[in-house]
């Protein structure tokens, strides 16, 4: 099956499932996590409709929010947010330094590898690349994202771990 269509496919299914509890769910699971508590950093993202509501953690201080610039993305301290032509909320392009981070990195569909599925851009795949040795990162999944029929490619993104409403994939 190619991209596109599992990324269809995960739509669908994510439109039948209750993304209100599951959110619940998975925030629950993530700030009971020491690496959550002890994140000095936390690199989040402003939720799509298809993806894990994480906007109660928005407004602790930790918080960077990603915005893009021409092929790359980058994080930024701002709450003036503006809508990107990507379709998400978006901060002004001032860029945060940190040293180490905790990077939530929401995701279509993930395989049994924990690579993720992403939206297609590659904004995240090649961020990880870029930083891997600064950050931790822990994907945001729902319960139908799994799909093993996912078949990664050499710029795919391996996360360290993945958040669905049963638990921390691997188990820690």
């Amino acid at each position: 099956m190619d991209r596109a269509e599992l990324r269809k496919e995960i739509r669908e299914r994510i439109r039948g499932i209750d993304r209100k509890a599951e959110s619940r769910a998975i925030l629950s699971i993530l700030t009971s996590l020491e690496e959550y508590r002890d994140a000095p950093v936390i690199l989040a993202y402003s939720p799509l409709s298809d993806e894990p509501d994480i906007s109660e953690l928005l407004q602790d201080g930790r918080v960077l929010l990603p915005y893009i610039t021409g092929r790359d993305m980058r994080f930024s301290s701002s709450r003036i947010l503006h809508r990107s032509p990507y379709g998400f909320m978006e901060p002004e392009g001032i860029e945060a330094p940190y040293d180490r981070a905790l990077m939530l990195v929401p995701l279509l569909g993930y395989n049994p590898r924990r690579c993720r599925l992403g939206r297609g851009g590659g904004f995240y795949d090649r961020y990880i690349r870029n930083n891997r040795k600064r950050i931790t990162t822990i994907g945001l999944a729902f319960s139908v994202s799994f799909d093993e029929r996912f078949e990664e490619e050499p710029h795919d993104a391996v996360l360290d771990a993945i958040i669905t409403p049963a638990g921390r994939i691997p188990a820690s």
